[in-house]
């Protein structure tokens, strides 16, 4: 059975969206967690080193999970790239978490988010979250792959 749609509207921008889900993060907030994501059970949340999290009933689990056993988090978010389109946008992002009272970032986290313009505005329907290699930084730009 899947949660029940939430009656909040949807946000004007995918980037609207994206500012609303990392404060939910941060405010370890379910119900405004759960606004920003689409009303549909296509939803799908991957956690780091986590099974997918597909519909909303498992997506909205996931999180309360994740904001019941954890402390509060800070997250700063830098973009590493985006793709557009009339009505999907996807954002590749470095998320830089701080938990409880650390004081440094843990290694960073790559993150893919999508976003949907639905009839009434932008949700997001999936966050896939992996942590990134271990031993130094990624490049800014992914070098182009040659075939031959």
């Amino acid at each position: 059975m899947s949660e029940p749609a939430t009656s909040a509207p949807a946000f004007p921008t995918p980037e609207a969206a994206e500012a609303a889900f990392y404060a939910a993060f941060e405010a370890r907030s379910l119900d405004a967690m759960m606004a920003v994501w689409g009303d549909d059970d296509s939803i799908a949340c991957i956690h780091p080193m986590a099974a997918p999290l597909n519909g909303r009933a498992a997506v909205s689990l996931g999180w309360h999970s994740m904001f019941e056993a954890a402390e509060q988090f800070r997250v700063q978010v830098e973009l590493a790239h985006a793709l557009r389109a009339t009505d999907q946008v996807i954002r590749i992002v470095r998320e830089h978490l701080i938990i409880g009272q650390e004081t440094e970032p843990r290694p960073p986290i790559l993150a893919t988010n999508v976003y949907r313009r639905d009839a009434d505005g932008w949700r997001m329907v999936l966050h896939h979250a992996s942590p990134l290699h271990v031993g130094g930084t990624p490049p800014a730009r992914t070098p182009p792959v040659v075939l031959h």
